[in-house]
This record gives C-alpha cells, structure tokens and sequence, in this order.
C-alpha cells in the first residue's frame, strides 16, 4: 500500500472508490435479490399458466374414465400418457407430469408420461413421496386452484412442482395434474439473470471509476503544480514560482502560497542584509570589547597598587597617631606644671618685660615655621598638611623645651645666687629643667614618627628643609633671648616672667597637640576609608574585567553566528531584480 501513502490523489481515489464499489454492491445485492423475487414470481406464474393450459387440454369424461384405471394396459391410460407426452413435447421445459387421485392421505397414481414407467404404476398407491409435495396437492385440492411448491428435494431429485386441480365430467374435483420442473433449470434462468445483473453493475462500475478518476486527475493537476512549487521551496529556490488563477478553493491556496513565497523572498532579503549588517557590528564590538577588556585590565592592576599603598598609609597613620597621643599626655603634665609655676611667679611679672620681648620674637619666628609647614600641606595634600602641622608643634615644642631647659638652667644659676631666697626657685626650675627634657624626649620621638611619613613624598623632604631653616632662625632668636635673660637675671622678677611665658607656651602646646591628635585621628578615618573604597573598586573592577571578557566571548560567538546565518542565506535562491 506504499502507493496510498505517497499521493494524495490515489488516498482519495482510494476512497471514494471503496465507498462506491460498497454502493454498488449493496445495490447489486439489492437489485439481485429484487431479480430472484421477480423471477420467482414469474415463473411462479408460467408454471400455473403451464398446468392450467395442460389442464384444460385433458377431457373431463376422459378424466373420469381414467379414475377406473387398474394397471397400464388399459385404453384410457395409454391415450392419456400419449397426450401428457405431446404437451411434454410441446412445451420443452417441464421434466414430467401426472394425475394425481388423493383419497385422504392416499395418493394413487392414474395417469402419467411414458418417462414415469419405472417409477409409477397405473392405479396403484405411490408412497414415496416429499411432505411438501403431498401438502401442496391437497391445497390445490382445497382451493380449486393452481398451487406451485418451493424447490425441495426428493429421491429423484430438486424440484419445483405446480398442482392444478381436476374435474370429472360431473364437475367434482377428484384429483390433480402435477408437472415437475428440475430445480437445475430454473437456478440456471436464476444465475443466468444474476450474471447479466452483475455484468451490468460491473460495467457501470467500471464506467463510474473511470470518470471519477478523470475527475480527480483533472481536480488534482492544479495540486501537483503546487507540490511542485513547494518543492522548489523546500530547496531553496524562490525565483519564479507561477501559478494558474482560479475562483475555486485550489486557485485560492495557490495564491495564498504565491504570496507567502513573495513574503518569503523579502524577509530572505531582509535577513541577508541583516546578516552582514550584524557580521559587521560583531566584527567592531569584537574589537572594542577587546580593547575595553585590555584597557580593564590595566585599570585593575593600578587600583590593586592603589589598595595596597592606602592600607600601608593607614597603618603608618595609626602609628602616628598612637605617638601623639603618648606626646599630648606629656604636654599636658607640662601645661599642669608651668600653670602651678605660674601661679606663683605672678608677683614677678611686671618685671619680667623684656624676656616677654624676647620670647615675642621667638613666637613670631614660630609663626614663621608654621608658615613653612603650611607649604609642606600645600604639596603632599591633606595627610601631608596634618603631618605639616604636627611636625611645626613638635618643632615649636622642642624650642620651647630647649628655650625652657636653658631658662630653667639660668634660674638655678640665679637662685644659687641668690642663697637663701633663691631655694625655692631652684626647685622649680629643676622639675621644669625635667618636664622639658620629657617633652624634648616625647617631640623625639614624634619627629622620627613623622619623618616616616614625611620621607614618602619629595615634597615633604622640600617643605621639611623650609622648616629646619626656619627652626635655625628660630635658635637664633632663642639665643638672643637668652642673653638678655643673662642681662636680668640678677632680678628674680625676670625668672617669674620668664616662667609665666613657659605656662603660657605649654598650654599652646596642649591645644595645639589636642589639634594635631584630632588631625591624626581625620587622617586615620580618612585611610580607612580610602582603603574600603579602594578595597571596593578593586571588586567592581575585577566584575568589570570579567563582564568585559564575557562580552569578548559573545561578540566572537556572534560573528560565528552571523557567519552561520549567511551560510545558511546562501542556500536560498532569490528572484533577480
């Protein structure tokens, strides 16, 4: 059945044949069966017109002389059996006949044709006989008229009998005529009648097929252009595909398909152009992917060098800071001592003026080294510029250490000159001698702290080596102030002014120191978070890098794609213009 599965036609042929065959069948059956029962009614009939006629033939006063036979010898029979013969003779068709006289249950054999010799006996009871044979006699005997059996079946043979009943020449009904009929002959008027029924069927069956397959033939030939189109299709060829206009459903669908193929063909065009559009732009953001992956690359290094200079600035800081604090410990306890000194030089201090004029100067001049510091803030930018200013108090803390160690060295001087007066002086003079040398001591080493960081830029060096000039202008000073203090220290009046700047310096020395700790404490917040924000950056860049590679990895699988697709374009075959 390959056939059936490869067109469509001989589906439908197929189809609408087995449905008409099924047709004609029944209608075959039908009409045969319609045959037979017209043929069996007719020959119902002829058989009844055959053994009335032959009936009426016989001689009623012959029939009743007949009734009297013995045996086949007698006159009557043999004119009787020669009559049976000739209408036997006449008619052709009927196998045999006879007379029947039915007493009761009895049937007795009184006339019949010479072909019965060996089967009847003239007047004698016959028995042998077929049920249906002997009920239908007694009908016709029943119904004075003629009565026709079904085909049966007896010893001699299948047959079909017609009973015609028979009058004496009284008019009494004493018997019957039976003629029998082979059940051969009348199949064979029965088939014979079927076979041209199913010739005819078979003709116009034939004839029918013919024409519906002419009919699809022709219904289909508009089909198999447009299989033929769609192959081309399928292929890839959509140049000059035509079709036949019609109004019917077929005409339709193929100019359904010729507009789909039109479509078709401007959206291939379409894709083509897209297509090397798209190899283009992958092509480019290939390349710029790869630049911006290189260029990524180099940025996350830098900002990894960044991070790891900020956490080295931060711990520097926090160790700037810890010594800081250690140092404004001690100029407090220097602030502490001087007020209590002060306190008690406070009688003295009108004489005292000229040192005050000296250390004037030293102030200015300090304010000169906080000038020079400022410059290194200006160049290593907000960490420097603290570190600036904590380098001009420690430098300002050293010199009045110094200032205040020489001083106090030339009130023990006077005060040993003094004798008895100048004890408690003396006293005073050695724990500020002492309180000096720790903040000499503190500023040491906060210096070495802050050249730490201060070694870090180049700038800082410049500045620093501003600042050390400054410092030396400053001893200057610091040693005029000293002479001068050689010139009054016969009075103690001066050691007590003297003093009273010392009190006055270490508490500018304890604000200043608080100021420089609380700088040290913005610089160390400050590192920290710089190195969280370079900590952060550092992870952004890397997801930067790894994005950036990721769209170098699809830009070049888009080229291969786009690639691909004019590969797969390149097979299509498109109408010139």
């Amino acid at each position: 059945m390959k056939f059936l599965k490869k067109s469509l036609k001989n589906k439908l042929f197929f189809t609408i044949s087995i449905f008409i065959i099924f047709i004609f069948a029944v209608l075959t059956v039908l009409q045969i069966h319609q045959v037979y029962q017209t043929l069996d009614n007719d020959l119902e009939k002829e058989l009844k017109s055959v053994g009335i006629l032959t009936a009426m033939q016989l001689d009623p006063k012959d029939l009743s002389k007949l009734e009297k036979v013995k045996n086949s010898k007698d006159k009557i029979f043999i004119e009787n059996q020669k009559l049976l013969d000739k209408i036997l003779k006449q008619q052709g068709t009927m196998s045999w006949s006879y007379i029947w006289k039915i007493d009761g249950d009895d049937v007795f054999t009184i006339g019949f044709t010479s072909n019965l010799n060996e089967i009847y006996k003239a007047g004698e009871k016959f028995d042998n006989l077929a049920e249906v044979h002997l009920t239908t006699a007694k009908a016709a005997i029943k119904s004075g008229q003629a009565e026709v059996t079904p085909i049966f079946e007896d010893p001699y043979g299948s047959w079909r009998t017609v009973f015609v009943p028979l009058k004496d020449s009284a008019g009494e009904i004493f018997g019957v005529i039976g003629i029998d009929y082979s059940a051969d002959y009348i199949n064979q008027i029965v088939l014979n009648a079927i076979i041209k029924q199913v010739i005819v069927a078979i003709a116009g069956l034939v004839i029918l097929l013919l024409a519906l397959q002419f009919t699809i033939s022709r219904l289909f030939k508009p089909l198999n252009k447009l299989v033929s189109a769609a192959d081309k299709v399928a292929k890839g060829d959509l140049s000059s595909v035509q079709f036949n206009a019609t109004d019917d459903e077929i005409g339709k669908l193929s100019f359904s398909i010729q507009k789909m193929i039109h479509n078709l063909q401007r959206m291939i065009t379409n894709i083509r152009n897209t297509s090397n559009q798209l190899a283009e732009s992958s092509e480019q953001l290939s390349a710029n992917s790869n630049e911006a992956f290189q260029f990524s690359n180099m940025v996350s290094n830098e900002i990894e060098k960044v991070a790891g200079s900020s956490e080295a600035t931060l711990k520097t800081t926090k160790e700037c800071a810890q010594a800081i604090d250690e140092s404004a410990q001690g100029i407090q306890k220097i602030a502490e001592s001087a007020s209590s000194v002060a306190d008690n030089s406070a009688q003295v201090s009108n004489e005292a003026k000229k040192g005050n004029e000296v250390v004037q100067n030293l102030i200015n001049q300090m304010n000169l080294i906080s000038q020079s510091v400022d410059l290194i803030e200006e160049t290593i930018g907000r960490l420097n510029n603290n570190s600036k200013r904590i380098i001009e108090f420690v430098n300002f803390i050293t010199e009045v250490a110094d200032q205040t160690n020489l001083l106090a060295l030339n009130a023990a001087i006077e005060a040993a000159r003094a004798g008895e007066h100048g004890k408690g002086f003396a006293v005073v003079a050695e724990e500020v001698r002492k309180l000096a040398e720790q903040s000499a001591n503190s500023a040491g080493e906060i210096s070495q702290l802050i050249q730490i960081i201060l070694e870090d830029s180049k700038a800082s060096v410049e500045a620093t080596a501003k600042g050390k000039e400054n410092v030396n202008i400053g001893h200057t000073y610091t040693n005029e102030a000293g002479k001068l203090f050689g010139r009054i220290l016969s009075s103690i009046e001066a050691v007590a002014a003297q003093i009273q700047e010392i009190s006055a310096a270490s508490q500018q020395m304890s604000a200043a120191t608080e100021e420089v700790a609380a700088s040290v404490s913005d610089m160390e917040q400050m590192a920290e978070q710089s190195a969280e924000y370079s900590k952060n950056v550092t992870m952004s860049t890397k997801k930067q890098l790894q994005s950036m590679e990721t769209i170098e990895n699809t830009s070049t699988e888009l080229g291969k794609l786009s690639e691909q697709l004019q590969v797969l374009i390149k097979e299509f075959k498109l109408e010139e213009k």
